[in-house]
């Protein structure tokens, strides 16, 4: 995402997801936006903007057509337009009190999972208009009270009636994803496309991990990021999420390798243990080491290292465990990123 956004700020982690741009059409100012998701923080910058400004849906007739993509420097944006309810006073001439809002949605996703984007535009459009359609202009007079100069108690009032509405999008359209990911990750992991595959690789390689059971959650930064449903409870017979742990890394420049040291997490012996090392490429992985532990003692830490493909900074950490009857159970997933390791490390 380094070409778009801007690096002096911190990156929401959710923005490896998608990002929601709520905007409307300013008869002053031409295309604002009024809300963005994850993070509000970049509505202003001019290179985060710059596919959002440009978007062919700007150009079309309202409601023209279900949705028009526009991709841009790795990321797919699906824009729709359409007409909301309003009752303000336009700062147009030949614009009358009722004349409709004009909103564009744009969601912004990764183009390894743009497979998702034609339903969840859908999805976050219908919740948007059920709920919120006689509202947004509410919102709009808001926006545009904050460029007065001096506030009056009215204008403070409009101001904070646009913000509180605001704060009610914004979790709905948090609410509206998560639900619509944790389903449609189930639904097409049961008959996987190439494009799903792809997906899949994606979110592997971000540090995600599936589960209807745990929820959608990332490795490190990512861990804040769950799409599934947490009152869901795993069976007695499920595996504790982290029986094995990862201790330290080490990148070995001079002989291109990685050393990685991965403790026994629990109480008890483990046994059949399978380790591999993967790259992604192509949105394929492609497996550098394997390796296979017998048995593995208690707090016991193990060494294990291996060799790295030029040019290739990302790579995924899997473990294994195979149960008498021979079927296996992934019981870890660690991406590695060796630009960091390096950083951490110099």
């Amino acid at each position: 995402m380094s070409d778009i956004f801007n690096k002096a700020v911190e990156k929401n982690p959710k923005e490896d997801l998608c990002i929601v741009y709520v905007m409307f059409f300013d008869e002053k100012r031409g295309q604002v936006p009024l809300l963005m998701y994850p993070d509000d923080r970049l509505r202003n910058d001019k290179r985060y903007m710059r596919p959002i400004n440009y978007h062919p849906v700007w150009f079309l007739e309202t409601e023209e057509l279900d949705h028009i993509d526009l991709e841009y420097k790795g990321y797919t944006f699906f824009g729709k337009k359409f007409l909301a309810k309003s009752v303000r006073q336009k700062r147009r001439a030949g614009l009358e009190v009722e004349t409709p809002e004009t909103i564009v949605i744009i969601v912004s996703l990764p183009v390894e999972i743009d497979i998702f984007g034609d339903e969840l535009i859908k999805r976050l459009i219908e919740e948007l208009r059920d709920h919120f359609e006689d509202k947004l202009y509410k919102v709009i007079e808001s926006e545009i009270a904050m460029e007065t100069v001096i506030k009056t108690p009215k204008i403070q009032e409009c101001i904070s009636r646009g913000k509180k509405i605001k704060v009610f999008m914004r979790e709905l359209i948090d609410k509206t994803i998560k639900d619509y990911f944790s389903k449609a990750i189930e639904k097409r992991a049961e008959s996987p496309s190439f494009k799903t595959q792809k997906a899949i690789s994606y979110f592997s390689l971000k540090g995600f991990e599936f589960s209807p059971l745990s929820s959608l959650k990332g490795e490190g930064a990512f861990t804040n990021v769950e799409l599934f449903d947490l009152l869901k409870k795993a069976s007695d017979n499920i595996m504790p999420l982290s029986p094995l742990l990862i201790t330290h890394l080490n990148y070995i420049e001079k002989s291109q390798e990685i050393e990685i040291t991965v403790q026994n997490n629990t109480d008890k012996d483990l046994t059949n243990i399978a380790i591999t090392i993967t790259h992604v490429k192509d949105y394929f992985e492609r497996e550098i080491m394997a390796q296979k532990v017998d048995f593995w003692f208690p707090q016991e830490e193990l060494l294990f290292i291996s060799p790295i493909v030029p040019y290739i900074d990302e790579y995924l950490v899997i473990i294994k465990q195979e149960d008498d009857s021979g079927i296996s159970q992934k019981i870890l997933t660690h991406r590695i990123d060796l630009k960091l390791i390096s950083k951490i490390n110099s």
